[in-house]
């Protein structure tokens, strides 16, 4: 096992540095390292973990965004010819600038999201909107370009299809968190609440980190199981628990329930996500690595 570790990631190590988009896989690092450094601001100077101007905004969005960036540089490196990377180009521009918005303004003690404060506060908030629609029309794009034929493996090309679909999804989710959002700040209400207890971006949070899960899951999988067909199914089920939890997110969050508050439809969902995944987890010993693995 070890030896096959340290040659997967002597071909990973190869490949990044070959291969991958560069400009999305440094904005990536950057925006990871950038959130890393805020967590320790957090302990030196710990703000309301839930504010509008905490530092979980900037840690979150930071790391979040880094590691969408790095899978879609990989991604991108698959699926577009060299004379289409301007989309790779303007979504690892946009998404730089957004985050960086984001943690210039918790550093002002302001909130880079439903402000309509000062002008400039204003203005700043309606960017990084626009900046995200064209980020996600840049991701539908690349999900759309996933579906063409790609010189990889089957089990592969699924991962990274399931996966692109669940991100677009989560930019989708992201439109309807800030719709609402707006139209509470409108009405005097609190755009980070659905009444009592529900909290709307833990809905677009849920599948958001599908394009790292499913192909992470697969690279496991693979050093226990070899069979493309069986290592498909476990894909399936595997995604099967993301959308369970994006809809037991949906259930709570709609009702007004908090993120892990009981309720019989909420427990239901959570035991298909667990039947879901210990059935994905069985094709780990259900089959055979191949001699030349």
């Amino acid at each position: 096992m070890i030896v096959k570790l340290k040659q997967a990631f002597s071909q990973l190590i190869e490949n990044v540095s070959k291969n991958w988009n560069r400009l999305m896989l440094v904005a990536g690092v950057f925006l990871i390292v950038l959130g890393i450094f805020h967590l320790f601001v957090q302990i030196i100077s710990p703000r309301d973990w839930e504010s509008l101007i905490g530092w979980r905004k900037p840690i979150l969005f930071g790391i979040s965004t880094g590691l969408t960036l790095v899978s879609l540089s990989w991604v991108v490196s698959l699926v577009l010819p060299k004379n289409e990377k301007l989309v790779s180009a303007m979504i690892a521009v946009l998404a730089g600038a957004e985050v960086l918005i984001i943690t210039i303004q918790t550093w002002r003690g302001v909130p880079a999201h439903f402000n309509n404060g000062a002008l400039i506060d204003r203005m700043l908030a309606n960017s990084i909107d626009g900046m995200l629609v064209f980020i996600t029309l840049g991701i539908f794009f690349i999900t759309w370009k996933c579906f063409s034929r790609v010189a990889i493996g089957a089990d592969w090309l699924l991962a990274i299809r399931l996966g692109m679909v669940y991100l677009s999804v989560s930019c989708l989710l992201g439109f309807g968190v800030a719709i609402y959002g707006n139209l509470m700040v409108h009405g005097g209400g609190n755009p980070e609440i659905v009444s009592p207890h529900g909290v709307p971006k833990f809905v677009h949070g849920m599948p958001i980190h599908a394009i790292q899960t499913l192909p992470m899951w697969l690279f496991f999988l693979g050093f226990f199981n070899s069979d493309i067909r069986q290592r498909k199914r476990s894909l399936w089920f595997a995604a099967l628990t993301i959308t369970l939890t994006t809809f037991y997110a949906a259930w709570q969050t709609l009702n007004g329930f908090g993120r892990f508050e009981p309720n019989v439809l909420g427990i239901c969902l959570l035991v298909g996500v667990g039947i879901c995944g210990v059935i994905a987890g069985v094709f780990v010993f259900s089959g055979k690595v191949s001699a030349q693995r």
